[in-house]
């Protein structure tokens, strides 16, 4: 047992503790809020500062055979790139792959090739499996491109094609995600242009990309009371289920996420389809369903209405003048219209405030971690 335990405390990342009010937590979920507070601020000035270093990088891509993009990272940095794999798809033309970096290292660096784009992120600079894909794409021919947020960090010392995010992850990752994919959609537009494919498939995406900041932080505030009143309504659930359709599982992975971290409870994400050939929602669950467009809007109804009839506590997330819902739904959130590319970002930020909101009301009642099963405390 002690030999366990040493090894346990060896693989350990995380320094809190699931325990109730535990003070290393709390200090975290803090400088979360204040961190996810300010993701417009964040985009801003990512986009200002790496201008000018993403037009060269575009260049340098856009003179090479492309015939596929990976995207790789861990945790929310893997996320990201679901998140932003519809707009390269649009904008390139090739196929683009999110791939999670300790399995493309295992298993996937075979095919890489002098047509791969392989773009590595971590918000420490430090992640080994990504800094490894990374090596092995510049190895066999392709290109590679690393993004972090942490300026002193051996990605930014080892990779020529580097960009700095200026976003900060002193808590868990909000604005150092979306800063990211916001970062990784500029690329994707400037290689476009490069190419001379323009934005033939996405008219008008780097215009409204550059107003994207102002509506990230219209919707923090807009939905910071709506996220709280909610985080006491479900301060002693368990257990939460948020589900999207293509670029939307990304906000559906980061709410989860936000929920493992900070609450700590269970949550768990999955692709909006998926909902359908298990019996996912019990009597009672949250669900968050995450409905931005009109390719997802049907199928997301038909879960609401599954949801209803299994005695589900449903959330929906969808955009304004969206009526359909309601009598299905415990709650309609409606945001602002946004494009199916931008979307996973503004959509990710009133789950981001639920994380927050959901931990200090739990933390009022004396709730860490639950145990399922029975089993003594």
């Amino acid at each position: 047992m002690a030999d366990h335990m040493q090894q346990f405390k060896a693989l350990k990342r995380e320094s809190s503790s699931d325990a109730p009010g535990d003070p290393e937590r709390f200090r975290r979920v803090e400088l979360t809020h204040t961190e996810m507070m300010a993701q417009g601020d964040a985009m801003s000035r990512t986009l200002a500062t790496t201008a000018e270093a993403v037009q060269r990088i575009a260049g340098e891509i856009a003179a090479r055979p492309l015939r596929r993009v990976v995207i790789t990272g861990c945790g929310d940095s893997w996320i990201a790139g679901i998140g932003v794999r519809l707009a390269y798809e649009r904008l390139l033309g090739v196929p683009c792959e999110p791939y999670e970096a300790f399995d493309l290292e295992q298993y996937g660096l075979d095919l890489v090739d002098d047509g791969t784009l392989m773009i590595g992120l971590s918000s420490s600079g430090n992640t080994a499996p990504v800094s490894a894909s990374l090596k092995a794409t510049i190895a066999q021919g392709g290109y590679a491109v690393a993004l972090t947020n942490t300026a002193t960090s051996a990605m930014m010392r080892d990779f020529p094609s580097a960009l700095l995010i200026q976003a900060t992850r002193g808590g868990w990752p909000t604005q150092s995600s979306t800063a990211a994919m916001a970062l990784l959609i500029a690329l994707a537009l400037a290689i476009a242009k490069a190419k001379g494919l323009g934005e033939a498939k996405a008219p008008g995406l780097a215009a409204d990309l550059a107003a994207l900041p102002a509506v990230m932080d219209a919707v923090a505030t807009g939905f910071y009371d709506k996220a709280k009143a909610l985080g006491v309504e479900l301060a002693r659930s368990d257990m939460m289920l948020l589900a999207g359709a293509g670029p939307h599982l990304a906000p559906a992975a980061f709410g989860a996420a936000k929920l493992k971290e900070l609450a700590p409870i269970h949550a768990i994400a999955f692709p909006l389809e998926e909902y359908h050939h298990y019996r996912t929602q019990k009597a009672g669950d949250p669900l968050f369903l995450i409905a931005p467009d009109q390719a997802s809007r049907q199928r997301a109804l038909e879960t609401a209405i599954v949801g209803k009839g299994v005695e589900g506590h449903t959330i929906a997330l969808v955009p304004e003048g969206e009526t359909d819902f309601g009598p299905y739904c415990a709650h309609v959130w409606h945001l602002p219209p946004v494009r199916i590319e931008l979307a996973p970002l503004v959509y990710s930020v009133p789950l981001h405030l639920f994380g927050y909101h959901v931990t200090k009301a739990r933390d009022a009642l004396g709730l860490g971690a639950p145990r399922l099963g029975g089993l003594a405390a």
